[in-house]
């Protein structure tokens, strides 16, 4: 089992506590910042490399593209749509979304302690916007209606989503962001650099969609909570519970300025064009 926080205010964190993969609220900063940190990025957790997230010429062309495989189970099947999207994005009906978590960099480590908040900030700094559960759930599962992103069957390791469960000291971490609290989130961290899961790839090519960090969304169907935002995909320490993330594993218990060590993003963005 894991245990997870919601900080309302600094002084009551002790007495805020809440079940579930959860973040303390404070606004993070960098634990080990990138020496080239662009203007306005929220702050995160060490990613790979310094430069800038969204490099829109990292296009990822040594992959299959998607829907053109010549060979395999696919073989003979429409092509889907591409075109209208940046090389950093993939297209995925009649949308875009980011290929990768952010920062959407091949090789980076995916931001986490993130809130819904920072996420629509970043994505709205970028040009894009956050994604909804709709395009999320439907770039995860792909015209076949997958149940994880490559299939319908678990397939050990093709995802980052078996990593062991550590304990999470929350009072520790609630001192966040106390150097203490930093080296506490930096140990927690088992995810995976951004695409390294080659496999782990959705039919519209977006990769890492199940386990590795949750990602935030914009919620669009009912759930138990009606907060806007819920969290999508799980993590690398499988979903609440001990079940494998599926293209629909949704957290829908926090609120937009909750934030934790797993939790992350990806943007969206409508197709050149379209309004």
């Amino acid at each position: 089992m894991r245990f997870a926080f919601h900080l309302l205010s600094l002084p009551a964190v002790a007495a805020a506590l809440v079940a579930f993969g959860g973040q303390p609220d404070a606004r993070v900063e960098p634990i080990d910042p990138p020496s080239a940190e662009p203007e306005g990025d929220p702050p995160r957790l060490a990613e790979a490399g310094s430069a800038a997230p969204d490099d829109e010429s990292d296009d990822d062309e040594d992959d299959a593209s998607p829907g053109s495989l010549a060979d395999g189970p696919d073989a003979g099947k429409p092509k889907l749509p591409r075109g209208g999207c940046p090389s950093s994005m993939v297209r995925a009906s009649t949308y875009c979304i980011d290929r990768y978590e952010a920062p959407n960099r091949r090789g980076a480590r995916p931001l986490v302690m993130q809130s819904a908040n920072d996420a629509n900030e970043w994505c709205s700094e970028h040009g894009k916007r956050m994604c909804t559960e709709d395009e999320w759930i439907s770039a995860c599962q792909g015209p076949d209606h997958r149940q994880y992103p490559y299939g319908n069957d678990h397939v050990d390791e093709r995802c980052n989503d078996d990593k062991v469960w550590q304990k999470v000291d929350e009072p520790l971490l609630a001192k966040w962001p106390a150097p203490e609290a930093k080296a506490h989130a930096k140990d927690l961290y088992q995810g995976t650099p951004s695409g390294s899961k080659r496999k782990c790839t959705s039919e519209y090519g977006a990769r890492g969609m199940t386990g590795n960090v949750e990602e935030w969304v914009v919620r669009t169907r009912q759930h138990a909570n009606a907060y806007p935002y819920l969290l999508i995909g799980c993590y690398w320490s499988c979903c609440y519970g001990g079940n494998k993330p599926t293209c629909h594993s949704t957290n829908n218990a926090h609120a937009p300025d909750f934030r934790f060590y797993e939790t992350g993003f990806r943007c969206c963005k409508d197709l050149a064009g379209d309004h």
